[in-house]
Order: C-alpha cells, then sequence, then structure tokens
C-alpha cells in the first residue's frame, strides 16, 4: 500500500459554506477526477480531534477502488475555517451542506473519535440517506477532560504551538507501529491549529452526550475499538453498543493488542471490516426492499 502524504494537501478542494467559512475536503471518484468508482457507494471519513483528512489516507489508498470517498477537514481542523460553537456542535450541518453540495443522496458514514460523534450526528440528521454508520474507538460521553495530564497539557497550550512538544508523543500513542511519516504530518498538522481552537473543542466534548442523539439513528451501525484504547475503554463500547435502539442492526466488536487509533495501527484489518459491513447492509436492503410492478 502506497500513500502519498506530502501530495494529501494537493488533493483538497475547498466549499464556501452559507456563512463563508471553507470547508476543505478530499472527493475521490473517477467522475470528480479522483480514483474512486462513479457508481461505487459513498463512504464519507470523519477523523477525530486534532487530525484532518489525512488521518484517513491509508484507509482511502484501500478502498478507493471499491467506494467513492468524501473526506473532509472538520471546522477547525486541517484546512478548513472555524466554527464558534463547543465541542463538535455544527460539525455534522457542515458535513451535510457538503454532501449537498455534490448532489450525493445517500452515503455510509465512517468516524474515528470525535469524527464518531459527528457520525452519530450526521446520520441522525440525515434520516434514511444515512446506509451505515461505521464508529472507530468513539465515546457517546467523550470526556477528556477527566484525564488530568491531558486535560493540564491541552488548557496550558498557546500560540505558536510547538510540534516538537513531548506531548505530541502522548496524543499521538499507538499500541501497534504506525507509518512514522504520517506521524510526522499529523503532529505538524495538530501544531497548526490554533491554541484556542483545541481548548474550545476539548472544552466542548468534555460535556458532550450523544445517547439520546444514537436512539434516533436508524442505519445499520458497526462499532469498533481496540482492547487496549487507553482513552475509551469497555464501559465505554458498551454504553455506545447499547445505544442505537432504532438501528436495524447494531454490531460491537473489539480488537485485541489495538489501541485508540486502530485505523492508523491496521488499515487493513479495518478496510476488511467496512468492506463486508457495507456489503452486508447492501445485502440486506435488497432482501427487504419491495418487490418492483412492471
Amino acid at each position: 500500500m502506497s500513500v502519498d502524504h506530502a501530495g494529501w494537501e494537493k488533493k483538497k478542494r475547498r466549499l464556501t459554506l452559507a456563512d463563508g467559512r471553507r470547508l476543505a475536503y478530499v472527493h475521490e471518484a473517477s467522475d470528480a477526477g479522483g480514483a474512486g468508482p462513479s457508481n461505487g457507494p459513498l463512504l464519507v471519513l470523519l477523523h477525530g480531534f486534532t487530525d484532518s483528512s489525512r488521518s484517513h489516507a491509508a484507509l482511502a489508498a484501500l478502498l478507493r477502488s471499491e467506494f467513492s470517498l468524501l473526506i473532509p477537514d472538520l471546522p477547525g481542523h486541517g484546512s478548513s475555517s472555524a466554527r464558534q460553537l463547543p465541542g463538535c456542535d455544527g460539525f455534522a450541518e457542515d458535513v451535510e451542506a457538503l454532501l449537498d453540495h455534490l448532489g450525493r443522496d445517500r452515503a455510509v458514514v465512517l468516524g474515528h473519535s470525535m469524527g464518531g460523534v459527528v457520525g452519530i450526528d450526521l446520520c441522525a440528521r440525515l434520516g434514511e440517506r444515512a446506509q451505515g454508520l461505521v464508529i472507530l474507538a468513539s465515546s457517546l460521553t467523550p470526556r477528556l477532560a477527566d484525564d488530568g495530564n491531558i486535560s493540564t497539557a491541552i488548557r496550558s497550550l498557546t500560540d505558536p504551538i510547538d510540534p516538537a512538544d513531548p506531548f505530541f508523543d502522548e496524543w499521538h500513542a499507538c499500541a501497534r507501529p504506525v507509518d512514522p511519516e504520517f506521524l510526522s504530518h499529523a503532529r505538524l498538522e495538530a501544531a497548526a491549529m490554533q491554541a484556542a481552537v483545541w481548548q474550545r473543542v476539548f472544552t466542548g466534548l468534555a460535556d458532550a452526550d450523544r445517547t439520546a442523539t444514537a436512539g434516533r439513528v436508524t442505519c445499520p451501525v458497526l462499532c469498533l475499538s481496540g482492547e487496549d484504547d487507553p482513552l475509551f475503554g469497555p464501559e465505554h463500547q458498551k454504553a455506545l453498543a447499547d445505544a442505537f435502539v432504532s438501528s436495524s442492526s447494531s454490531t460491537a466488536v473489539s480488537l485485541p493488542g489495538h489501541g485508540h487509533n486502530i485505523h492508523w495501527e491496521d488499515a487493513g484489518r479495518v478496510a476488511r471490516m467496512v468492506r463486508e459491513f457495507v456489503s452486508g447492509t447492501s445485502a440486506s436492503r435488497q432482501e427487504t426492499a419491495p418487490l418492483a410492478i412492471s
């Protein structure tokens, strides 16, 4: 698998939203000048806190031949303008606006960590337009503020943030070896974020609870986590799996020997599970679809 990290920024397009903010995104489909199939299922990939669309570069390399891919920089991250709302409130609204701009009616959504929270919001907004939701290492209540070391470090950040700060060794810690070139870019992009955005999103996430929102998601759901995730352990994963009371199906899988960043640590395995999940949801829709009468 080859990932062009140096060229990732050049892949990005920009959408000017109604309020004048800019939303950057990567769109890979043959009818968008990319590599993905124009008629393949649309897979929306949402990154975690302080990451960018680059977070999903390895997954994109493995999935682009089968899916059309839409990978935004969420507000205040990467090359996208920030929102002034707390946490990730409103992020799903921006992604829905992007879907509408591109004329995409339906989508499978995948979100990592904070992106999982945004994915829950987005699928609740989309209703029947959401064909499936894959959540990687996330939580209904992502209260990172409960971790004193992380909380102190983030609240102490000032501009400009130093990418050489040892804090990033802990922030991007992984349970398995990860491409060092990717981690170098991830560190630089996280350091380029304004300290105020770090702190506003962090503080807002500390108050988040998506239990009620998850209950409004009706599409099939797959929750993947790492057994050695230091942020969102088994209690978070059980609450998450139990919350999708309106979903047509909900499955939870924990990967032994994996940590919080499972799509960095084992992109191949995550990609295989995404393929199987989407294939299963497609088969289910065909089985339950009404017969056409001619």
